[in-house]
């Protein structure tokens, strides 16, 4: 059965059944990806996925189903689940959505998943050539990644709301391996793109070559309290590692670090943190949210004050508020929860060689590893091992390693002296997140 009269037949028999409202919300991809070894396409995979989620108010409860089948009759298995779903659930405030008075347009961009597969497949090679090419102690490449994606949603329910969008983006993420006299360093680089001439190979290519090779000779560095420059990637990281923070639900339930600190002052002066589900570089760029309600653009903390917490139906129901529309499903098995769209530190206007006059004395930081486990979202604590470079009167003396960098994120984010142009968004495992570069007043390091 097509998909779309397989969602109608399921909504029309929910309201004959024994349900007082209901919803059916379909997630659909297509996806595409290459991998290359030394010129050669390692792996190919092109697929086609959907899903189908019920959500109906049984008994003053709502319960869920779902499905990957569109057969006439698994409708009536699929209500039955969600009732029997429903019996064994807390009443909560959970409802079904009429939907917002204006919903905004995305704009239409060309469609980078319908691109020549072959056009795809030679930038790839290009860039993989061109770092072999650069340096001769590039020994090898482990990972040589072109994909993209089309990505829609659709949510039809009981009270005559009927949404749709279709969405695409593609990103290169490659990763290569140094060696020279027996020390051997990794680098990684990736972009994120909606339109495949915004990918410069020469560029790509350039910067993780760099990135690995300036790493030889790294040694550790004496503790204490350095100025530091958080390059790009390093704050899109830990900007995703605290983003849940943000949540109203974490907020209600205790387990934020900014409970109880909406309308104050949470950051320097020049810092606006937004949530933007209409940015056109953005992973998640919507038109609405996983319950139906209108996306919005939202400055989150607007020149360092905490504005507003991140809403669903529920959340905002509790707090006496509108939704901020970032009701989220990872997929058609999950239920609702709170996601940003894309959330990024709005730039400066600061050149990186300007970050570095201004740094003077102190370290670039370019990695970090442990976030998962070195960072507490309720204190805002972290310890983070790292690497990168340390700088005297605004110049890269030498690499530097085997050092941990600790502080709390709140403070973090009060210590912003600067921040860059060099805007960066992440890849979608990093949440949608985004970040130029940052130099931070001081911060606590362990060598």
């Amino acid at each position: 059965m097509e998909i779309n009269n397989f969602m109608n037949r399921l909504l029309t028999k929910s309201e004959t059944g024994d349900f007082t409202e209901s919803e059916i919300y379909l997630n659909k991809s297509k996806n595409f990806e290459i991998r290359l070894y030394k010129g050669e396409i390692d792996y190919y995979e092109e697929n086609e996925e959907y899903g189908i989620a019920f959500r109906g108010k049984h008994n003053n409860k709502m319960g869920y189903s779902y499905t990957e089948k569109l057969e006439e009759s698994i409708i009536n298995s699929i209500l039955d689940n969600a009732k029997n779903n429903a019996l064994i659930m807390e009443e909560d405030k959970e409802e079904i959505f009429k939907g917002s008075d204006n919903y905004k347009k995305l704009r239409s961009l060309n469609g980078i998943f319908d691109y020549d597969r072959q056009l795809k497949i030679n930038l790839l090679k290009t860039i993989e050539e061109k770092i072999y090419e650069l340096d001769d102690r590039i020994r090898n490449i482990n990972y040589c990644i072109y994909a993209d994606e089309k990505t829609g949603e659709r949510i039809i329910n009981s009270k005559e709301l009927d949404l749709n969008y279709t969405n695409d983006i593609g990103y290169i993420y490659v990763s290569v391996v140094a060696e020279e006299d027996g020390e051997v360093h990794t680098a990684t680089n990736y972009k994120l793109f909606r339109n495949i001439d915004e990918v410069d190979p020469d560029q790509f290519s350039k910067k993780i070559v760099e990135d690995a090779v300036n790493q030889f000779g790294a040694k550790s560095i004496e503790s204490g309290q350095y100025s530091i420059i958080l390059r790009n990637e390093v704050m899109i990281d830990i900007l995703s590692t605290f983003s849940s923070t943000l949540s109203a639900k974490n907020v209600q339930e205790g387990l934020s670090l900014f409970k109880g600190k909406l309308g104050e002052k949470v950051a320097a002066s020049k810092v606006t943190l937004v949530d933007d589900p209409f940015y056109e570089k953005g992973y998640r760029r919507v038109p609405f949210d996983s319950e139906g309600a209108a996306a919005k653009y939202k400055e989150v903390i607007n020149e360092g004050t905490l504005t507003t917490f991140l809403h669903n139906l529920k959340t905002a129901n509790k707090d006496g508020v509108e939704t901020t529309g970032n009701a989220y499903r990872s997929s058609h098995k999950s239920k609702i929860s709170i996601s940003p769209t894309n959330m990024y530190l709005k730039k400066g206007d600061n050149t990186f060689e300007s970050l570095l006059n201004d740094l003077n004395k102190g370290l670039i930081i370019e990695d970090v590893q442990g976030l998962h486990s070195g960072a507490n979202q309720v204190s805002g604590e972290f310890s983070l091992s790292a690497r990168g470079f340390y700088v005297e009167e605004g110049k890269i003396k030498r690499p530097v390693d085997q050092i941990t960098i600790s502080g709390n994120f709140l403070q973090l984010l009060k210590d912003i002296k600067l921040l860059g142009n060099d805007f960066k968004m992440g890849l979608p495992r990093s949440g949608h997140i985004g970040s130029p570069s940052v130099l931070i007043n001081t911060l606590d390091v362990s060598g």
